[in-house]
């Protein structure tokens, strides 16, 4: 009479493992080894989740004028939910406005959190997502570094804010 109980108790153990197994958190995005992308004296290597497009864009941007400087050349790169903006200054920016400069490339523009990256200015945040037409999946997530006169803006949406900082790890300036 105890064996047909311990193969049943033994069966029911199984079956709760594999149910448990079945509800633990979904297995990590796998993320790609950095691809090495941008002109000269602007290049970057980063993990585009999905291959990426290089595009572009007109010199001339303006930034705000309390900033003191202005775009001469824009480099950008799309892939699904990702974007990553290069742009080159006119002038270097005030010391005393570089953060101020930094959050106004962040999705709200006055929160993040100023931080150093590799020894350069940088800010981050990641906020819920939405859109005009309202919320969407997942979070948006900007990491800006400023270097040399130049701004990496790495902005992307992703279904948690951990995805993003992994991507973020990989981040690196080519010389």
């Amino acid at each position: 009479m105890k064996a047909p109980r311990i193969v049943g108790t033994l069966a029911l153990l199984l079956a709760l493992g594999v149910f448990l197994a079945g509800c633990s958190s979904p297995s990590p995005v796998s993320i790609p080894t950095p691809t090495v992308q941008g002109p000269p004296g602007h290049r970057f290597a980063l993990s585009f989740l999905k291959a990426s497009t290089e595009h572009v864009g007109q010199g001339g941007i303006l930034v705000p004028a309390k900033y003191g400087a202005g775009t001469l050349s824009r480099w950008y790169w799309t892939s699904p939910g990702f974007t990553v903006f290069v742009d080159e200054l006119s002038k270097t920016v005030p010391e005393s406005r570089v953060n101020g400069f930094l959050r106004s490339y962040l999705p709200t523009s006055h929160g993040g959190r100023i931080i150093t990256w590799r020894g350069f200015p940088a800010a981050t945040e990641s906020v819920p997502c939405s859109t005009p037409a309202g919320s969407c999946s997942g979070v948006i997530s900007a990491l800006v570094v400023f270097a040399d006169d130049t701004i990496y803006d790495i902005l992307m949406t992703t279904p948690t804010k951990s995805v993003a900082q992994e991507v973020f790890k990989t981040f690196q300036l080519i010389k």
